[in-house]
C-alpha cells in the first residue's frame, strides 16, 4: 500500500512512518488487561504504529466539500490499550467507554476497538463525543479494508451505518468523495469491497 501511494504520480506523500516493532514487554503489558488476538500480536510485532498522510496534487480541497487526501494513524499498542478517560469517555457509565482508538486518523474521529470482553473485538467508527457505528470487521478485517482504502479521508463512512439517517442526504459528502475519487487515483480500487454494514449482514 505504501509503495502504491509513493509511486503514484497524482499524489504527494506528506508523511510515511513505520515505527519499530513493539517489544515483548509492551505486548505483555497490554495482554494483562485485554485479550490480544493473533492478528493484533502479529501486526504489532512488525510495527508498533504506522502514520501515512497523502494528498492529491491537483485540487486537494474539493469544491463541494471534503478532501482528496488520506490519513492513517495506527497507534502504538500501549496507546490503544491505555485508559481513554477524558478523551473518549468522561463517566464510568459512558456508552463510549469500551472504545479504544486504533486508527486516530483525524483529530475528531477514529476507528476504535470495542473492548466488551469478547475474544475477537469488533472495530467501530467513532466521531468523538457524538456517535459510534460498527464497521462489521475485527482487527484483521479493518487492516484489509485500510489497505484497499489507502486511508482515504473518512472512508469509514462508506461502511458505517449512520446513527442518525437523513432521508434528504442518502449519501454523505465523505462517502460520495471516496467512491468518486478513489477510482481516479487508484485503478485497482473496487467499490464492492465497501458495502454498508447493518444489523442484517
Amino acid at each position: 500500500m505504501a509503495d502504491s501511494i509513493q509511486n503514484n504520480s497524482a499524489i504527494n506523500v506528506v508523511k510515511c512512518k513505520f515505527n519499530p516493532p513493539a517489544t515483548k514487554k509492551k505486548l505483555k503489558e497490554a495482554q494483562k488487561n485485554f485479550n490480544l488476538t493473533t492478528a493484533i500480536i502479529d501486526f504489532y510485532s512488525e510495527a508498533n504504529g504506522i502514520t501515512i498522510e497523502w494528498e492529491r496534487k491537483e485540487q486537494k480541497e474539493i469544491t463541494d466539500g471534503g478532501l482528496a487526501a488520506g490519513y492513517i494513524n495506527l497507534l502504538p499498542v500501549e496507546e490503544v490499550f491505555q485508559d481513554w478517560k477524558d478523551i473518549i469517555y468522561f463517566d464510568e457509565d459512558d456508552s463510549f467507554k469500551p472504545l479504544h482508538p486504533l486508527d486516530f486518523f483525524i483529530d475528531e474521529a477514529c476507528a476504535a476497538l470495542y473492548l466488551d470482553g469478547s475474544n475477537n473485538p469488533q472495530v467501530y467508527y467513532h466521531y468523538l463525543g457524538e456517535e459510534m457505528s460498527p464497521l462489521g470487521v475485527d482487527f484483521e478485517g479493518y487492516l484489509q479494508l485500510l489497505l484497499k482504502s489507502r486511508g482515504f479521508w473518512y472512508w469509514h463512512k462508506a461502511i458505517a451505518q449512520p446513527e442518525y439517517f437523513n432521508p434528504y442526504v442518502p449519501i454523505s459528502v465523505e462517502e460520495r468523495n471516496f467512491r468518486e475519487i478513489m477510482p481516479q487515483l487508484f485503478p485497482d480500487f473496487d467499490a464492492s469491497d465497501f458495502q454498508r454494514f447493518n444489523d442484517e449482514n
